[in-house]
């Protein structure tokens, strides 16, 4: 689920969790991604870039978006202290 949170600035953030967050976080941030796979094939880390821009997340954190187009990753104390969550209810 995207959830969004809001300031003077809007923000979008995918919580970076399994491979089927992966999908949700490519439609949002419209990066290329490599992944890190342990040979037990569990997600130790993705990769996200965009020429010059690169960004690494590892699972539990989120990967947001900014209005202004700025890639980031935090977690989410990060935005719960600067921002006002409106994800709209499901």
């Amino acid at each position: 689920m995207i959830r969004m949170f809001k300031s003077k600035d809007f923000v979008r953030a995918v919580e970076f969790t399994d491979f089927a967050s992966i999908q949700m976080i490519v439609q949002l941030t419209g990066m290329g991604m490599t992944l890190d796979v342990s040979p037990t094939g569990s997600l130790r880390s993705i990769t996200l870039k965009n020429g010059t821009t690169t960004v690494v997340a590892i699972p539990g954190q989120f990967v947001y978006k900014t209005n202004t187009g700025t890639v980031g990753v935090c977690n989410l104390e990060y935005l719960e202290e600067n921002f006002e969550e409106v994800t709209p209810a499901e």
